[in-house]
């Protein structure tokens, strides 16, 4: 073909052009078409997804899923009382913490505490080692993503740090218990001051610096000291749990059997579900009693019943009255004999019961963490220890309401003033969600009670006002006797009167 045959008359070339851009940009329009209707089809796919979960949540599948170690839920990190929780103060446990720079300082402390319990527990470190590699995806699968994501190429570095932090945890625990019976020695030959002692005990209950429960059981194991370790875990939860110990040791089995009940997954979920602990005996004195209001209730009748037993209406105020308020109202307050946070009660006649707690340096920190822990995406929960905040922030305002609950026993203030305690839980109750039902029938009661008192209050007065005003001399008195004596007289009379009227009839009638 010559040259002169492939030449294009210089008329056709815009056709051509535009041949070229059309086809050029239906190709691009169709890539761009299959683009959008590729990412629509992801899109719809994810409607999918949350399609079966939500039929996961229908037949229950769904709720034995273990909710995962993470950070504090975004909603509570700007929350100024949580900022200074946020980090540890000295130690860091888990992968959240573990190359914080400011942590390395106590990092000799943990490497101390470790290899004194892989000492004391006669087995080869290198047990330890393999037997955390064994399990570590069941170990990642506890925390949330971006706790061990920067740790996929490198399961190594994840595995001494499961191991150098959770073996030193034990040996704290451990260590602890000499503390318990004053045996400080211990604390010196290890070389560890005194507020990082303090401030660990801290650091162990934060959201984010929590280990797997299952990877201490699996150290407890290979220590050949098993029973021991898990009875010196439960002393040191009842000695971190800002109560009365006397009353954890009557309440005993209750926590046992929530222990039971439910396996923890870390140590801030322990502590917890003890705060929480359900109380099988006042569960059976709540039945009897409902037993015993019903059959009361069908022989006296509904409106009787309901004003001996305050039931009016239905109270929908959110929260409860301050002290000062309720003591006006003549209502008592007493400690509750349960040590569980949702052992607040009130009796018909007045009687105002509130679980005893001990405030001091440690207090906020738990308090807030296990309320962070309880806002977490994926824990299903009552927000029992977020609605115990709520109440105690409702029932103090001031100073004078908590030397009222310390002059109960209900309160023991090891902080520091009555204000501190004050603004402490006026503090921290903020951006809480508390659950409005777990306390509605006793809202009620007590509110209902409340009215009622002001009622008979208003009719005492009315009636001394009528004592004053027609008894104020011996002859006012007489005369008043003399008046319902006539009045009586009269009556009996007019009764005589009428009989006899109907019997004269009676003996007329042919």
């Amino acid at each position: 073909m010559s040259q002169k045959d492939d030449m294009v008359p210089m008329e056709a070339v815009p056709e051509r052009k535009a041949v070229r851009q059309q086809s050029g940009e239906t190709s691009r329009g169709n890539d761009v078409t299959q683009l959008i209707s590729s990412s629509l089809e992801e899109k719809f796919k994810s409607l999918d997804k949350a399609l079966t979960k939500l039929s996961l949540v229908r037949v229950g599948a769904e709720n034995s899923t273990k909710p995962k170690i993470q950070k504090i839920p975004f909603m509570l990190r700007e929350n100024d009382n949580f900022k200074k929780y946020l980090e540890p103060r000295v130690v860091s446990i888990g992968p959240y913490h573990a190359k914080n720079s400011n942590l390395q300082v106590t990092h000799e402390i943990k490497l101390k505490l470790a290899a004194l319990f892989i000492q004391d527990g006669g087995i080869d470190r290198n047990v330890f080692y393999e037997k955390i590699k064994e399990k570590i995806s069941n170990f990642r699968e506890c925390y949330a993503d971006e706790a061990t994501k920067c740790y996929d190429n490198n399961i190594e570095e994840l595995a001494w740090i499961f191991l150098v932090d959770g073996c030193a945890l034990l040996q704290y625990i451990i260590i602890c218990d000499f503390v318990h019976f004053g045996l400080y020695d211990i604390w010196k030959r290890l070389n560890i001051k005194k507020d990082h002692i303090v401030f660990f005990q801290q650091d162990v209950f934060l959201l984010d610096n929590q280990l797997p429960y299952e990877l201490l059981e699996l150290l407890m194991g290979l220590s050949q000291k098993k029973d021991r370790l898990e009875n010196l875990i439960e002393i040191f939860i009842l000695d971190s749990i800002n109560a009365p110990r006397d009353l954890y040791e009557k309440n005993k089995k209750n926590y046992q059997k929530a222990w039971k009940d439910k396996k923890p997954l870390h140590l801030l979920d322990l502590l917890r579900t003890t705060l929480i602990q359900p109380d099988d005996e006042k569960d059976e004195t709540i039945l009897m009693r409902n037993r015993l209001g019903k059959k009361l209730k069908r022989f006296l009748g509904d409106k009787v019943f309901d004003w001996l037993t305050f039931k009016k209406k239905r109270v929908w105020h959110s929260s409860f009255r301050t002290i000062d308020e309720l003591k006006a109202a003549g209502i008592r307050l007493k400690p509750s004999e349960t040590s569980s946070m949702k052992g607040i009660s009130f009796s018909s006649w007045g009687t105002l019961k509130i679980p005893p707690i001990i405030v001091d340096n440690s207090t906020e920190a738990k308090l807030l963490h296990m309320a962070a822990y309880e806002m977490c995406p994926d824990f299903q929960n009552g927000f029992e220890v977020s609605t115990y905040i709520f109440v105690m922030d409702s029932l103090i305002n001031r100073a004078q309401e908590v030397k009222a609950l310390r002059e109960r026993g209900i309160l023991i203030n090891a902080l520091g003033s009555d204000e501190e305690v004050a603004d402490l839980f006026n503090r921290i109750s903020k951006d809480l969600v508390p659950n409005q039902m777990l306390y509605s029938d006793l809202l009620e009661m007590i509110q209902n009670y409340y009215n009622n008192k002001k009622l008979k209050i208003w009719i005492a007065k009315s009636i001394a006002e009528f004592i004053a005003r027609y008894f104020h001399s011996p002859w006012g008195v007489i005369a008043f006797i003399a008046a319902i004596l006539a009045l009586a007289l009269t009556i009996v009379q007019t009764v005589y009167t009428i009989e006899a009227y109907y019997n004269t009839d009676n003996h007329l009638a042919p």
